[in-house]
This record gives structure tokens, C-alpha cells and sequence, in this order.
């Protein structure tokens, strides 16, 4: 039987031999084998892990893991699936599994018949894939921790087959690391080491010169541009290789693949420097721009051939599978602290808020909201949450942002300065040159928390590109939408974004929530403020705080006949109150806040006492809001 050292540093030998035995290699047969060894449980954190690991320090031709947002899907590409092999001294011949690699390879003193009648030609469909953007440094940390594997696997020194082309004689390649320069780097720090003001403009300028001159010219020596949404988004661009079930995936899906690492540097060559016979070109006719797109060097995007493919609803590393009895397991040991744990966070938020509990129960219940279905184009579950009457500086965005990291898996600031809005691209849009699609901040994976600082607008006039990234994001708010811009049309691709504007008076965004905060006065440094929850904010508490989060996010959610008919009964009896304090739109609101009230209580249906909790709350909000002048008043 196979060692693990078998299964995992010589994949490719194992699928040989699955080959050699049926003479047909069945992507079904390689799927089941790999699966069969990872049943075994932590099996999975055997395998080195793109996201952990440098690149160097990681086996070629060895099998990799890669938790990665689908980016961009590249035409199909095809390939040799199975090829026969001539012994030059003996004349004999044999079949080898071309699947699960980039280049058709034969041993010494052996050729490829590139004109055998037995020769298959297969395609494969090829996914460009980032890391999930956004992602909070506690996740990457906790995933990097539950590796049972902590040593390194270092290139194997063994020879390397012979190929049916030559190699490329001088081929430069770049190990890069791009420096972090943004808010999100300062997660899991204290916040008394959060960036100032003035570090804040001079972020949003760099993040605006990154996004306009990382793109290199055909031909330069500049690092490639990786294409993140996020500029300031560090970790590994992957190529992954798809063989099997292509039509499950879906530009900006979370997958977490299993695959063969290919980091061969003859698939960076290019037409011009003497290699007319390229891999990737099949005798196709392609430009410069669309090549150095799809065949960076593999230094910086290494290739994965995936052999499993585990589609993900979340990134939290502390919830399980739902279904598993170890789900059960964590959900029911919440369940019984459910009450306390509660409260403690809402006192945490409540101090964030400067004292506001009402805007701290709101706020909760926008980290827990996600979209859980559509009705026709209405998105349910939605809960664009806007707190107006904050602080007017940036600290107090980047503050309150930096809590809400540490506690969601996912999580983006955006200061909304006339820069941002007029420099920076919000929507994706294709580049038919390149034959890509370029991201933009708006592609963002399923459950981020996208933090919106609009106190950071000043005075001015937005342009052409400020006033359509505006309107981007009061779709995304309002329809959970985001359109892609290719050139000739434009499609909408579906999102689940939670939405909290933080704003000063009533936000020109749209929002399912207006709330004005309410504070006797802001503490004169925000900074000494927010550093009493230093010590509150322990590592224990923490880790159930996300556990308590990532497991209302995934409750299922009903309501039995009791609950319903006296939901229905109360609308009768508030109707004939007040007509026109309880309009169809407001019983709508109220229902979404019950449903999130009882998922912040890990109930999967509400009851009588979270129903009226719900109405209590409401009633407060808006005579919150009844205070304010006309023109804020919303609807």
C-alpha cells in the first residue's frame, strides 16, 4: 500500500499507476483514490498549503492544498490526455497518462510519437484564483495552526525527466512579497498601534498608485499585475486546472482545491525569444497582452492540477461541516453560554459605539445577516445597517473596522474620499486585449462585511467614474448586485455582502436601516478610547466570539405555525393602531430584524419574547429617527 510520502510527494506516480492498471484514466478513478486517503481525520492538513507556505519551499510536482476566490475563468484549453512513449533502443512502446500535468514527459532514452493513432486529446478548463479577499488575519493564522504537518517540504534533488522540448536557457524568475500598507494589516494588534489620520490619506494614496501602475507593459520587467480586487491584497495567484464538473464552477465561488503543483518554468516562455513550439499557444494566434495574462511565470503563479475540489459556504476555521456530530458538538456547547457570551459582546460593541446599546444590538445583527434566498430580484436576508452621527475622522472608521476584523472571517474598509471614488475601480470589467477579467473592490466572495466610511467624503464633485462606482454600490446594497462591465454588455453577478455606512448625517447610500447614534459627547482621543478593550478582547473570548458568529451565520431559520399566526395577528392590531407607522415595508423590517434577533440567539425559529424584543427595539429606532430633521428622516 502506498505511504502517505507516496500519495503526497509523488501524486503523479500514483496516477500513472491507476492508469497503467485500466489503460484509461477516468478523472472519477483519481478522485476516488484521493478521497479514500483523506478520510482519515486531519488528514487534509497533511498536504502543504499554498496560502502558508512559500512557494519555494514547496515540492514540484507534489500535492498542494489552496483556499482561493475564483477570480476569473479562462477559455478551455486542451491537452494530451494520453500519449504513447517509444523506447528508442528497444522500439517498444507504451501509453502515459498525460492528466494532472502541463507538459507531456518521457524518460532517458525515450520519445514521444506526437503522431500516434493512440494519442487523445482531452481539454480542461482553467481558473485564475486569488485568496479570498478580505479574509481576516485570524483565519489565515488558524488555519496555518491547525496544520498537523510543521515541516517544510523542500525541492526534490532527484533528476528530472527528460521532455519532448527544451527547456528555456535563461529563465528569470521573481519570488515576490508585497508589502501590506493597509488597514488590514493591523489585525490582532492593539489598538493603540492603529494607523492616524494622516497614515490613513497617505494609505488610500498608495492603494491608488498600486491599482494604476501595477499593471506591467508587454515585454518589462515589472512584477505582472495579479489582478486582486482588494490592491492591497497579499498571497499567493494560483492557475488551477480543472478536470472534472467544470459547469459547478462560478466566477468569485470559494473553493478550497487539492491538486498537483506544476511550477515549470519553460510555461512562462513567450513568442520572440526563440521558442516558437510554447505549450500554451496550440497553434493559436494570441497577443502578447493575452499571454503574459494567462502565462505569467509560474515563480509568481504557480499552476495547480486540482484532484479535489470542496466548494466552501464559509472560511471560518472554528465551525465545522453542518451535518457532522462535530458540528453538533460546537453548536450545543454554545448553545448552553449562549445568554453570557451574548451580552459580553454586546458590551464590547456597545463601547465601540461610544455607549450606545441600541446601536450595539443593531449592529450585531448586521454581522450575523446574509442573503438565504430571492424573492423574484429582492434578496432576503439583507441588512444594510447605516449609523449616522459618527465622528467625523477617519480614526473612528479604522477603529471600528479593526474590531469588526477580529471578530468576522471577511471584512474590507473603504474610505469613501473624492479620490477613492473617482480614481479607484469599484465594478470589474473585461479587458478583451488581455482576454481577462479585471477586478475591481466590489468582487468580493460570499459573507464579507464591507465597512463603508463615508465621513471621509469632503467637498467636491465626483466624476464620471466616482458617480458609477456610487451607483455600484447602492446596488450592491439595495439588490445584492454587482454588474460587470463587458464593454458590449453588462452582466449581474449575485452577492452576499453585509453593508454598515458609517456617516455623519443621513448617507446618500441606500440602506435597510438608518440609525443615528447617540453619545454625550466623543472621547477627545479615540485611540485611548478604544484601548480599554485591550484587555477584554482575550484570545479565549475571541475564539468563541467568531465560533458563536460563524454558527448564526449558518443556522437554518423557520417559523411554525404558533409564531406566525401571532405575527400575523400583532400586524392586524398595529395596522388599526397606527396605519402609518406600520406600513407593509415596516412589517417587512420587522420581520428581518426578529429573524436576525433569533439567529443572534442561536434560535432557529423566534419566539413570542424575541418578537417583541424585535418591536421594543424598532419603536426606539425610530423615534431615534422622528428626532432628526426631515431631510434625513427615512421611509
Amino acid at each position: 500500500m502506498p505511504s502517505i510520502e507516496d500519495w503526497i510527494n509523488d501524486p503523479l506516480g500514483i496516477i500513472q499507476n491507476i492508469f497503467d492498471k485500466q489503460q484509461n484514466l477516468e478523472s472519477s478513478n483519481v478522485k476516488n483514490y484521493f478521497t479514500e486517503k483523506l478520510k482519515t481525520k486531519n488528514a487534509l492538513t497533511w498536504i502543504p498549503s499554498l496560502n502558508d507556505s512559500s512557494l519555494h519551499t514547496l515540492k514540484p510536482n507534489s500535492l498542494v492544498r489552496f483556499r482561493c476566490m475564483v477570480q476569473d475563468m479562462f477559455d478551455p484549453e486542451f491537452y494530451l490526455g494520453s500519449y504513447e512513449v517509444k523506447d528508442i533502443v528497444t522500439g517498444q512502446t507504451t501509453m502515459k497518462s498525460g492528466k494532472y500535468k502541463d507538459i507531456a514527459e518521457c524518460g532517458a532514452n525515450q520519445s514521444i510519437d506526437l503522431d500516434s493513432m493512440n494519442n487523445k486529446t482531452m481539454d480542461r478548463m482553467t481558473l485564475y484564483c486569488v485568496p479570498v479577499p478580505g479574509e481576516s488575519n485570524w483565519v489565515k493564522t488558524a488555519n496555518t495552526d491547525m496544520s498537523k504537518v510543521k515541516t517544510k517540504c523542500y525541492p526534490s534533488t532527484s533528476q528530472t525527466p527528460m521532455r519532448c522540448k527544451r527547456n528555456r536557457d535563461n529563465n528569470e524568475t521573481m519570488e515576490t512579497s508585497p508589502v501590506d500598507n493597509s488597514e488590514d494589516s493591523c489585525q490582532g494588534q492593539p489598538f493603540s498601534s492603529v494607523v492616524g489620520d494622516t497614515d490613513i490619506m497617505e494609505m488610500d494614496s498608495i492603494e491608488i498608485k498600486r491599482k494604476q501602475t501595477n499593471k506591467s507593459e508587454p515585454g518589462s520587467s515589472k512584477i505582472p499585475d495579479l489582478n486582486f480586487p482588494l490592491p492591497s491584497e497579499t498571497g499567493p495567484a494560483c492557475l488551477v486546472k480543472v478536470y472534472d464538473d467544470v459547469d459547478s464552477f462560478k466566477v468569485n465561488d470559494v473553493v478550497e482545491f487539492v491538486g498537483v503543483l506544476s511550477v515549470d518554468p519553460s510555461l512562462a516562455i513567450f513568442p520572440g525569444n526563440g521558442d516558437g513550439d510554447h505549450p500554451l499557444l496550440g497553434g493559436v494566434e494570441e497577443s502578447i497582452e493575452e499571454l503574459h495574462a494567462h502565462a505569467p511565470p509560474p515563480s509568481l503563479v504557480p499552476r495547480l492540477h486540482a484532484v479535489l475540489c470542496n466548494h466552501r459556504a464559509h472560511v471560518n476555521p472554528l465551525v465545522p461541516n453542518t451535518g457532522t456530530e462535530e458540528y453538533s458538538t460546537v453548536l450545543e456547547n454554545i448553545q448552553r453560554e449562549v445568554t453570557t457570551l451574548r451580552e459580553e459582546l454586546l458590551s464590547i460593541l456597545e463601547l465601540s459605539l461610544l455607549g450606545d446599546r441600541l446601536a450595539a444590538e443593531y449592529l450585531l445583527c448586521n454581522l450575523v445577516a446574509s442573503v438565504y434566498g430571492r424573492a423574484d430580484v429582492m434578496p432576503l436576508g439583507k441588512f444594510g445597517l447605516n449609523l449616522s452621527n459618527c465622528p467625523s475622522t477617519p480614526t473612528y472608521s479604522q477603529l471600528l473596522h479593526h474590531l469588526i476584523s477580529n471578530l468576522v472571517t471577511q471584512t474590507h474598509l473603504v474610505h469613501m474620499s473624492l479620490d477613492n471614488m473617482n480614481k479607484l475601480p469599484f465594478s470589474p470589467h473585461k479587458d478583451y486585449t488581455a482576454n481577462r477579467l479585471c477586478s475591481g473592490i466590489l468582487q468580493l466572495a460570499c459573507r464579507t462585511n464591507l465597512v463603508l466610511d463615508e465621513t471621509s467624503l469632503g467637498a467636491g464633485q465626483l466624476d464620471v467614474q466616482g458617480v458609477k462606482n456610487l451607483a455600484a454600490l447602492g446596488n450592491l446594497i439595495t439588490w445584492q448586485k454587482v454588474e460587470y462591465d463587458f464593454n458590449f454588455h453588462r452582466q449581474e453577478f449575485m452577492a452576499d455582502v453585509s453593508v454598515l455606512i458609517l456617516s455623519e448625517g443621513r448617507s446618500i447610500l441606500p440602506s435597510d436601516c438608518l440609525l443615528p447614534l447617540q453619545y454625550s459627547g466623543a472621547p477627545d482621543d479615540l485611540r485611548t478610547h478604544f484601548t480599554q478593550l485591550d484587555s477584554r478582547l482575550t484570545e479565549d473570548f475571541l475564539r468563541r466570539c467568531r465560533t458563536y458568529l460563524g454558527l448564526a451565520r449558518n443556522l437554518q431559520y423557520s417559523m411554525n405555525d404558533d409564531i406566525q399566526k401571532k405575527i400575523q395577528d400583532d400586524f392586524v392590531d398595529m395596522r388599526k393602531d397606527d396605519p402609518k407607522n406600520m406600513t407593509v415595508d415596516d412589517f417587512h423590517s420587522l420581520l428581518s430584524l426578529t429573524r436576525l434577533l433569533s439567529l443572534s440567539d442561536l434560535k432557529s425559529s423566534p419566539t413570542s419574547e424575541i418578537w417583541s424584543r424585535a418591536k421594543v427595539l424598532e419603536n426606539s429606532r425610530k423615534q431615534r429617527v422622528s428626532q432628526l430633521p426631515t431631510r434625513e428622516r427615512s421611509a
